[in-house]
């Protein structure tokens, strides 16, 4: 596999999309801690660099695509006071566990949305930098999802898209592969015993299995974006891709 992956394999089946979206729900307590750590603390640094790269000042309008429980829209209030910051999942109750935890940042721009990646509910151009961390693998079409992401992009607007790496390199693959089916999955396991029921960290692995390669991922964005830079951490395990939607 490589560059000339088939873009339209690139989504989660609807059932699976619902096993993830509940899986989610269920680590909410533990979110931020087992992610950090199964990550090794390299979770929240892509977070951190990706909105440093968004070069974000007050006043912008903001979209955080797959909000979650609102790690990565914590970040963006504490550096700039957005004229809109748009959370947007297709949990309801990620969206109010989001609310709930930003309140006490008094986020008077905030406005909570619920639908999906592949169909935005907002207008053409209406952001001026677009986030989304973690999520984008669990879109049911990822190039449908990227286009869209395009579409409510302003001109010379940002976009940033950090997410777990599958590196093209196939023994790099390999042990990335390993460590998210099996490692990971144990690891959590551990952390979470007798605080919250199952191990919602066993499905990350669904969502790595069809998740293009990065560099077949890099392909898919330059053919909407540009200015395209990639950041790799974990030698490739996690990924920071930034760019612009200039004129053409």
């Amino acid at each position: 596999m490589g560059d000339s992956e088939d873009k339209s394999s690139h989504g989660l089946s609807r059932e699976t999309w619902w096993k993830v979206v509940r899986a989610i729900e269920e680590s909410i307590p533990l979110y931020d801690e087992v992610n950090d750590l199964v990550s090794f603390g390299k979770a929240q640094e892509a977070r951190r660099l990706a909105v440093q790269r968004l070069q974000l000042t007050d006043g912008v309008s903001i979209l955080d695509g797959g909000i979650g429980p609102g790690t990565t829209s914590k970040l963006i209030l504490e550096s700039v006071r957005p004229g809109l910051l748009v959370g947007f999942d297709g949990s309801a109750k990620q969206l109010k566990t989001a609310r709930a935890g930003l309140e006490m940042l008094k986020p008077t721009s905030l406005q909570l949305v619920r639908g999906s990646f592949e169909f935005l509910p907002f207008r053409e151009a209406t952001f001026n930098a677009i986030i989304t961390c973690y999520a984008l693998r669990d879109s049911l079409d990822l190039s449908r999802s990227i286009e869209e992401y395009h579409r409510v992009c302003a001109q010379n607007g940002f976009f940033a898209d950090v997410d777990i790496g599958k590196p093209a390199n196939l023994v790099k693959r390999l042990g990335s592969s390993i460590y998210i089916s099996h490692l990971m999955p144990l690891i959590a396991k551990v952390v979470i015993f007798g605080k919250i029921k199952g191990n919602p960290w066993r499905m990350i692995g669904p969502t790595y299995t069809t998740l293009p390669t990065t560099s077949a991922l890099l392909v898919q964005m330059k053919t909407k974006f540009q200015n395209i830079e990639l950041k790799e951490l974990l030698m490739g395990g996690v990924i920071v891709i930034t760019g612009r939607k200039l004129s053409t």
